[in-house]
């Protein structure tokens, strides 16, 4: 008797064992997925991976000779500070990508510093890039991609196209695919509306624009002799400061005078306002909302003759307004200091963008 109970006993484990070994293991559910060696189902509770303390990225103490794939939650406790779900990958931990699950959301939009790549485009010439647009308050939330918005104002052509992503958290960047054929060459500006999560601006990209604390600077020299007046610095040198299609320029009055000017090099004329200030002679000008047509020039001094003789050098510092679309404006320092030293009346020239 006591045989046949023994015998029944490692009969029912050997097929018990059996069973687990063919069939899928199902917890919490009669009916476990075929695809699965091991269904878990529950309407109300998880898994818990083993808990463990890390001494490093690769550490192969703490668990000896762990397998490929192998799972855990490190704690963070240890050397190995990551605090979250790790898989070893044969050489060291790597951590489980985590995203929000939040809806992405968004504080603001920062049109006025989107810019693109590459930085030029032409006029009837495919223009393919991207545009950056930056935001603050992310969410770390993921969002799909967009549809093409296309370009407005005066250089048409273009669309912009939202790239899937997932939002930082705080401060990042939006980045587009920008394509098509452009009306005008750079900088005349493409404007995109921007519309993202409840946020709304007007991106205005020209190719050749400086971010806020920026500078574009020039050092250059022309001989004090054998220049006829009227000749603009331009037709002389190249590199001159450029930015909105406004150039930092100036002409040649005579030995003891020069003219600084600002030059609209856009296809489309440009609303100003500018206020200067000469330290020799002590005075401003100050000249709002003039309409500069295209090629045309503006006056920066208010008597129109700046001081570059050794002796009486003088510094003009030129706050300008610029309106680069209806609604959309920056503010730009450009500074003029010219002297003679020796045979050479020696240039330097600077505009740094303050909003």
């Amino acid at each position: 008797m006591k045989k046949r109970i023994l015998f029944f006993t490692f009969y029912s484990l050997w097929l018990s064992t059996s069973l687990i070994y063919a069939q899928v293991i199902g917890i919490g559910t009669e009916t476990p997925n075929a695809s699965t060696v091991l269904d878990i189902s529950s309407s109300n509770q998880g898994v818990l991976f083993p808990r463990i303390a890390l001494i490093s990225d690769t550490d192969q103490t703490t668990i000896p000779n762990p397998e490929e794939g192998l799972l855990i939650y490190n704690t963070g406790t240890g050397g190995l500070v990551y605090q979250g779900l790790v898989c070893w990958d044969g050489t060291s931990w790597k951590k489980i990508n985590l995203t929000a699950t939040a809806s992405p959301a968004i504080s603001s939009l920062q049109c006025e510093n989107a810019k693109i790549s590459p930085a030029v485009f032409q006029a009837g010439v495919p223009y393919n890039g991207t545009m950056t647009v930056p935001y603050t308050g992310g969410n770390g939330g993921i969002y799909p991609a967009g549809t093409a918005i296309p370009s407005t104002g005066y250089n048409t052509g273009l669309t912009a196209t939202l790239q899937a992503g997932t939002l930082a958290y705080g401060a990042g960047e939006l980045t587009f695919t920008l394509s098509g054929t452009p009306l005008y060459d750079s900088p005349v500006p493409a404007m995109f509306n921007i519309n993202f999560l409840g946020q709304s601006c007007s991106a205005a990209v020209s190719g050749a624009t400086l971010g806020v604390g920026l500078s574009q600077t020039l050092i250059t020299s022309i001989p004090t002799t054998g220049i006829t007046t009227g000749t603009y610095l331009s037709s002389l040198k190249t590199g001159l400061p450029l930015i909105d299609g406004l150039r930092m320029d100036l002409i040649y009055y005579d030995a003891t005078f020069y003219r600084p000017r600002i030059i609209n090099t856009n296809a489309t004329s440009q609303l100003i306002s500018l206020q200067s200030f000469a330290t020799q002679v002590n005075e401003y000008r100050s000249n709002l909302n003039q309409t500069v047509t295209s090629g045309a020039s503006m006056q920066v001094d208010n008597n129109d003759l700046v001081y570059w003789t050794t002796a009486a050098a003088e510094v003009i510092t030129a706050n300008v307004q610029v309106q680069i679309v209806p609604g959309v404006w920056r503010w730009y320092e450009m500074k003029w200091w010219a002297m003679q030293i020796g045979t050479q009346k020696v240039i330097f020239m600077s505009v740094i963008r303050k909003a």
